[in-house]
């Protein structure tokens, strides 16, 4: 499949690197991570996600590249670490699409589809690139890292085994400062998020013999502490450090009034299981969905009730 892969992109000159809405560390930093490469090889590249970033990861090489609009001729699009094609934000298929993700619940949705159990998808982007024996420069390597490093909750998650310190000793000797990616991505806090997080850990409520922490995030609550998005980045993993909590839940109120659910467990509950169920996705211990016309109250009783069943 690795050289399979490896042929296509040889043979395509219009290239999209593409990762799925809201992307976080391992969406963005895995596509991120072809962009040099594939300049280098004298391909027409562009990189696209339909939404807005997360400052925190400003610090990627190529950040500023990302563009929200598809190019006109597209030869080949890759897409990093989306679950389904909808969640790519764009309307069409393009005329051949790649598709590389480590979620076991991807859709296949692409032409060829690398889906490895891997602890980022970004790892699997250095399978592909070790197996053809691409070098891999600096830049690409950073976000690699970065990818590994998010999507591994700075190696402490299950999904970390001794490939994965294999993978970011190789990405070290390419250049990665590992103490320069540890600042950037947790020591760069903002009064506001500092504020935002005081007021919104008094939301906390503890539920099934405080197995269970959920908190919530209004959009009043944002506007109060003249908070953004990136700062509500990490809350329900706070939440998570309470020693009795199992399952931890952030319900946030977007701007057009759907409510997102962030979902962390700790030892045994598989929380992709409930995701799936109403429309999400994500990881056994870290997922995610999106859901609309429900109150904070009504997602709260539903997704108990379905945490009651597992717990």
């Amino acid at each position: 499949m690795y050289k399979k892969i490896w042929n296509k992109i040889q043979e395509s000159n219009n290239i999209v690197l593409i990762s799925h809405v809201n992307p976080d560390g391992d969406a963005l930093g895995s596509s991120l991570s072809m962009y040099n490469i594939l300049k280098n090889m004298g391909k027409n590249v562009t990189i696209v996600n339909m939404t807005d970033l997360v400052s925190y990861l400003n610090f990627l090489p190529n950040y500023d590249k990302v563009k929200k609009t598809l190019p006109k001729k597209i030869d080949l699009m890759i897409s990093f670490d989306c679950g389904s094609f909808d969640r790519l934000g764009i309307d069409e298929k393009p005329q051949f699409l790649i598709n590389i993700d480590h979620h076991v619940s991807n859709t296949n949705y692409g032409d060829i589809n690398l889906i490895e159990n891997a602890a980022s998808t970004s790892q699997v982007v250095f399978n592909i690139l070790s197996e053809n024996n691409v070098e891999i420069d600096k830049d690409s390597a950073i976000c690699i890292y970065t990818a590994l490093v998010t999507d591994t909750g700075n190696f402490q998650y299950e999904s970390v085994t001794s490939e994965v310190f294999r993978v970011a000793s190789e990405l070290v000797k390419c250049g990665v400062e590992p103490q320069f990616i540890s600042k950037m991505l947790y020591e760069r806090d903002r009064l506001s998020r500092l504020r935002f997080l005081a007021k919104a850990l008094d939301t906390l409520e503890l539920h099934l013999e405080g197995k269970v922490g959920i908190v919530e995030v209004t959009n009043e609550l944002m506007a109060k502490t003249g908070a953004i998005k990136d700062d509500t980045d990490g809350l329900v993993n706070m939440v998570r450090k309470l020693e009795t909590v199992e399952v931890a839940m952030m319900l946030r109120e977007e701007e057009n009034g759907d409510i997102k659910v962030s979902m962390r467990s700790k030892n045994y509950v598989d929380v992709s299981e409930i995701a799936v169920k109403y429309g999400g996705g994500g990881h056994i211990r870290a997922s995610g969905v999106t859901l609309s016309n429900k109150t904070f109250n009504e997602i709260k009783n539903m997704l108990l009730e379905d945490i009651k069943g597992v717990l």
